[in-house]
């Protein structure tokens, strides 16, 4: 039995324990999903206070929903959603102000590839300046794509985006964070070059 296996196998086992109440089970769901959900919502606020408040906020509100979560459906596509609707909340409480989100970049999840997890200081500094130039939702539609290499269906489970919504916000922002970074010193990061957006 392989690791990837073995994680989906105690991953459905936690979740079938939440559902009957189980808060201990709760916690391995944390460590399936947490680093994921908070680098996440700090790439999204670009702030990490904000990004705590919104990841205990979504945590909160799966374990309230947790019974309405089908088995055998997508774990992590469900709480991206609690988390982007909750992050929606809290900018409809309070204006979003541009703050630092370097620890995005290191914290570790292992749901993404090599190349996405190791970025080098130069790109990650060029990429965290564009991405404050662009809208919330730009930056939700980036950060699921090129960071969480999600393809369109899957960041439209997340968000309940409609497939050409995503296709069309994707296709914006990437052109308007490629024209960003390529205005910092002439840097293009091949990740956002090509016809990649319409994967």
């Amino acid at each position: 039995m392989t690791g990837d296996v073995l994680t989906a196998q105690l991953e459905r086992e936690a979740v079938l324990r939440c559902q009957q109440g189980d808060q201990e089970a709760f916690r391995r769901v944390l460590d399936f999903h947490g680093d994921h959900l908070y680098r996440t919502a700090v790439l999204i606020t670009r702030d990490a206070d904000r990004a705590e408040v919104a990841v205990q906020e979504t945590l909160l509100v799966a374990w309230k929903k947790i019974r309405s979560f089908k088995a055998g459906t997508n774990l992590r596509a469900w709480l991206n959603r609690l988390l982007i609707n909750c992050i929606s909340r809290l900018n409809r409480k309070m204006q979003l102000e541009t703050a630092p989100e370097e620890k995005a970049f290191t914290v570790a999840d292992s749901g993404i590839g090599p190349e996405q997890s190791v970025l080098n200081a130069e790109t990650a500094a060029m990429l965290q300046l564009a991405l404050r130039t662009l809208s919330v939702e730009h930056r939700t539609v980036l950060v699921l794509k090129y960071f969480h290499d999600m393809t369109v269906p899957q960041i439209s489970d997340s968000t309940g985006w409609k497939r050409g919504t995503v296709m069309s916000r994707l296709h914006r922002a990437t052109a308007a964070l490629r024209d960003a970074v390529a205005a910092s010193e002439g840097f293009v990061d091949p990740r956002l070059s090509g016809e990649e957006a319409q994967s």
